[in-house]
C-alpha cells in the first residue's frame, strides 16, 4: 500500500506532490508559502466537499490563535497561483458565511517519482483514481524532465526596500527542526492587519508592542501599539493608533519609563531627512526634536537618543547622540566616505552601542562602540545584509537577522565577535524582531512583497482610466520593465528561477524567456542597445557592483567596469550605441561616467551628483538624476542645470524619456502616486493616471514604448507580513 505522504494529485494542468510538498504547472514548479500549500492540499484532498473556515483554521494553525484574515490572504494568493477569479472561480468556490470548496475533478496518481531527481524518467507505473472513488484502471508511464528549482536568494536595498518571499522558506525550517529532533514552539499571530507590519519593539514592562503598519484602511503607514496577549481590534482599547499624520511614520522606540514613543516621520519630499518626533503613548503632544537620516535608539537612562545623520552631501553617514529636547548633539562614529552607520541599539547597561556599518547595498557588518573609551570593535566579518539587531539582557551578546547563510535568519553572537550561533527554532525570512524584557517571548515579522508589471495603453488626459493590455506576473518578483527600441519586446527582472535574472517577453507579455543565468543576488537595471541586440545591466561581483552587457540570446557576456573601490550601477546607452553611461561613487559623491560599449577607458561626464542618466533622442543632452531631481547636461557646451519646472518634484527612479516628453512619478510624501508628463518643448506639465500599487524596490519602474503608445509599470501589488509571537524560541 502506498504511504499516505507519497500521494500525488492531478487536477487540470496542475500536479500536487504531497511528499515533496510541491505544486507543478505542467513542467514548471510553482513556489508557495508553506501555509498556502497546506491550504491547497487540504482543499484538494476534500475536493467537491465544503470545508468550513473553522475546520481550516484548526487544521492549518493547530493550537494557535489566528484571525480569519490570515486564511483570507492565503486564499487570495492561492487564487492568483491557480489563475482563478473570485467573481467567476474555476477552482476555489467561496461559500458565503461557511467556507471554501475545491471545484475541480482531482485524480490521485499512485506510484510517484522515487526521488527528487527529475533529470530522468521515473519508470514508475501508475494507476489513476478519481477523487470520487471510481477506479479507471488506467496505467501510464511518466517521465519528468522538470528543471530543478534553485534556492531562492532575496534582493533589496537597505532601510528602504526589503527582500521578497522569505516566509516561504519556513518550509525548510520546519523540516530542519524535525530532523534535529527539536520541538517546534507554538507561533501565534498577534496583529493580522492587511499588508505588512514592521519596526517591532516591546515596551519596557513587556506588556505592549509598538510597531508601524498600514493599518486596516491601508492608506498610510502609522505607529500602533498593541497589548501583547490580545485578540481585540483597533478602537477597543487593546490596540490603538498612535499617529494619524499623512506622511509615513516608522522606526518607533520606547522611552525607558514607557511613557513616550520616539519615531521617524518622512519628510515633505522624497529623499530628504526624516523628522524625529517624540509623542506620548496615546499620540498626544507631538514634538519635533531634529532631522535624521534613519535609525533610532533610546538610552536606558533616558538622556540621549542614538541617531543616524549626515553632516552634508558627500559626507559619511555617522552615529550621533541627540538629547530628547534636540538641543545637544554629539558625534560618535566617523566612517570612511561612501559608508554609513545605522540600525543602532543601546546595550541594556547603557555603555555600548551596537550598529550596522554598510559599505554597499549588500555589504554590511556588525560593530560595537563603547561610549566611555570610544573603542570600536568589529563583531562580524560576513560582508552581507543585516536587517535588524537587539542586545541580550546581560549586555554580553547580540541577536541579529542576517543573510550570512543566504536567507534572513536569526543569529546570536558575543559582543566580542565570538560564538556565532544560529537560533534554530526560529523560522527563516525574518525582517524585524523584538525580544521581551523577560526574554521569554520573541515577536517577529516575515514579509512577502509581490511585484508585477502591467502594460497599459497610454491615455492623453487625466481622469480617464487606462486600458491594461497585458501583465507580467509570477509567484515571485517581476519588476524593472524596459521596452526595446522598436517597442516590440519588454526586458525585465524576475526572480521566478530562484534568483533575480534578466528576462525578455514580447510587448504583449507573451513568450517570456530567460537571458541571464548568473545565479547571484543583486542584478538589475537592464537597458537595450539602440540596435536591440544587446542589454546592459549592473551586477554585484565580489561585493562591488559593475556594469555588464550581454546579447539578447544570452551569449557573449562582457564585463565593462571593474573598480574594486566603487559601485558602478544604472547603465544607459548613448543614442549612437557607442557609449554606455553609468553612475559611480568612486569620488565622494556619485557621478555620471561613460565607458565605450566595446570596453575601454572610462571618462567622467558630470560635475554634479549623478545617478541614472538617459541621453536625448538627438544626442545633444543628457538628462540625469541629481539626488531626487532631474537635471540636464548640454553635451555640446558642457553646462549642467536643474530643470526649473521640476525643481520641487522628487522623482526617484520612476522616470523615462521618449522623444520630447519626460514621463515620471512624483514621490511627494502623502500624495497619490500619479504618472505625470513634462513636455520639453512646451514646458508644460500633464497627468496621465494613478499608479495601480505602491512603488517597487529602488529600481526603474516605468518604461514607454516607441511608436505603440504603451507604458509598462512595475509596482508592488500585494504585501503580507503579520506580527507573530513565539515562546520557547531559544
Amino acid at each position: 500500500m502506498q504511504p499516505l505522504d507519497d500521494k500525488v494529485y492531478q487536477f487540470g494542468p496542475f500536479r500536487l506532490e504531497v511528499r515533496l510538498r510541491r505544486l507543478y504547472h505542467g513542467d514548471k514548479q510553482i513556489q508557495m508559502r508553506p501555509k498556502t500549500y497546506e491550504i491547497l492540499q487540504l482543499l484538494v484532498e476534500r475536493a467537491g466537499v465544503l470545508v468550513e473556515k473553522e475546520q481550516m483554521l484548526e487544521a492549518i494553525w493547530p493550537n494557535q490563535i489566528v484571525e480569519e484574515g490570515n486564511l483570507t490572504q492565503h486564499i487570495y494568493r492561492l487564487r492568483k497561483i491557480l489563475g482563478d477569479s473570485q467573481k467567476s472561480p474555476e477552482y476555489i468556490l467561496t461559500i458565503p458565511g461557511k467556507g471554501y470548496l475545491f471545484n475541480q475533478k482531482v485524480q490521485e496518481v499512485l506510484g510517484p517519482l522515487p526521488s527528487d531527481d527529475r533529470s530522468q524518467g521515473s519508470g514508475a507505473e501508475t494507476r489513476r483514481v478519481d477523487r470520487d472513488g471510481d477506479d479507471q484502471g488506467e496505467r501510464t508511464r511518466r517521465s519528468a524532465g522538470r528543471w530543478q528549482i534553485r534556492p531562492y536568494v532575496a534582493v533589496g536595498l537597505v532601510l528602504l526596500f526589503l527582500t521578497v518571499g522569505g516566509a516561504a522558506l519556513a518550509l525548510f525550517w520546519r523540516a530542519r527542526v524535525a530532523r534535529s529532533g527539536l520541538v517546534a514552539p507554538a507561533i501565534v499571530s498577534l496583529v493580522p492587519f492587511p499588508g505588512e507590519e514592521s519596526d517591532l519593539a516591546f515596551s519596557p514592562d513587556g506588556r505592549y508592542l509598538v510597531f508601524s503598519a498600514m493599518g486596516e484602511t491601508q492608506n498610510n503607514r502609522d505607529i500602533y501599539v498593541s497589548e501583547v496577549a490580545t485578540k481585540k481590534k483597533v478602537g477597543q482599547g487593546a490596540i490603538w493608533r498612535v499617529t494619524t499624520h499623512p506622511h509615513k511614520d516608522t522606526q518607533p522606540v520606547w522611552s525607558p519609563d514607557g511613557q513616550r514613543i520616539a519615531f521617524l516621520r518622512s519628510a515633505d519630499k522624497f529623499g530628504e531627512p526624516y523628522k524625529l518626533i517624540i509623542t506620548s503613548v496615546r499620540g498626544e503632544d507631538e514634538q519635533e526634536v531634529g532631522q535624521v537620516t534613519g535609525g533610532l535608539s533610546w538610552s536606558p537612562d533616558g538622556k540621549y537618543l542614538a541617531v543616524t545623520a549626515s553632516p552634508g552631501v558627500g559626507r559619511p553617514t555617522s552615529l550621533y547622540l541627540l538629547s530628547p529636547d534636540g538641543l545637544e548633539r554629539k558625534l560618535l562614529t566617523t566612517p570612511p566616505a561612501n559608508v554609513y552607520d545605522t540600525l543602532q541599539q543601546f546595550s541594556p547597561d547603557g555603555n555600548r552601542i551596537a550598529f550596522v556599518r554598510w559599505r554597499s547595498t549588500g555589504n554590511a557588518d556588525l560593530f560595537v562602540y563603547t561610549l566611555d573609551n570610544r573603542e570600536l570593535v568589529q563583531v562580524t566579518r560576513d560582508e552581507t545584509q543585516i536587517y535588524d539587531l537587539e542586545w541580550a539582557a546581560d549586555s554580553a551578546a547580540l541577536y541579529f537577522i542576517s543573510r550570512r547563510t543566504g536567507h534572513g535568519r536569526l543569529w546570536s553572537i558575543l559582543s566580542t565577535g565570538k560564538g556565532a550561533v544560529e537560533v534554530a527554532k526560529v523560522p527563516q525570512g525574518l525582517k524585524s524582531f523584538s525580544i521581551s524584557p523577560a526574554g521569554d517571548q520573541l515577536a517577529f515579522t516575515q514579509p512577502i512583497y509581490d511585484t508585477k508589471i502591467d502594460v497599459f495603453q497610454a491615455v492623453e488626459r487625466a481622469g480617464i482610466s487606462p486600458s491594461r493590455t497585458c501583465f507580467v506576473n509570477s509567484s515571485r518578483t517581476d519588476d524593472t520593465p524596459r521596452f526595446s527600441p522598436d517597442g516590440s519586446q519588454l526586458a525585465f527582472v524576475s526572480a521566478r528561477s530562484g534568483y533575480d535574472e534578466i528576462w525578455i517577453a514580447n510587448a504583449d507579455c507573451t513568450n517570456a524567456r530567460q537571458v541571464t543565468n548568473l545565479m547571484q543576488p543583486f542584478l538589475g537595471s537592464p537597458r537595450w542597445s539602440p540596435d536591440g541586440q544587446w542589454i546592459a545591466f549592473d551586477r554585484n561581483v565580489k561585493d562591488n557592483a559593475n556594469i555588464f552587457k550581454i546579447r539578447v540570446d544570452g551569449t557573449d557576456l562582457l564585463q565593462l567596469t571593474s573598480d574594486p573601490a566603487a559601485d558602478e550601477i544604472m547603465p544607459a546607452w548613448s543614442r549612437d550605441g557607442e557609449w554606455i553611461y553609468f553612475s559611480s561613487n568612486k569620488t565622494s559623491v556619485p557621478q555620471i561616467y561613460r565607458v565605450p560599449a566595446a570596453g575601454g577607458e572610462i571618462g567622467s561626464m558630470t560635475m554634479s551628483q549623478g545617478l541614472e542618466a538617459i541621453e536625448s533622442t538627438d544626442g545633444a543632452s543628457l538628462y540625469f538624476l541629481n539626488g531626487n531631481q532631474l537635471w540636464r547636461k548640454d553635451l555640446r557646451r558642457g553646462e549642467e542645470s536643474m530643470i526649473p519646472e521640476l525643481a520641487s518634484v522628487a522623482i526617484g527612479r520612476y522616470w523615462d524619456l521618449l522623444g520630447k516628453t519626460i514621463y515620471f512619478v512624483p514621490q511627494e510624501a502623502g500624495d497619490r502616486l500619479m504618472i505625470q508628463t513634462f513636455n520639453l518643448e512646451s514646458r508644460q506639465l500633464g497627468q496621465l493616471f494613478q499608479l495601480p500599487g505602491s512603488l517597487a524596490r529602488w529600481v526603474p519602474g516605468i518604461s514607454v514604448a516607441q511608436g505603440s503608445n504603451l507604458i509598462a509599470i512595475g509596482y508592488v501589488s500585494d504585501t503580507f507580513g503579520d506580527i507573530s509571537l513565539m515562546k520557547g524560541w531559544k
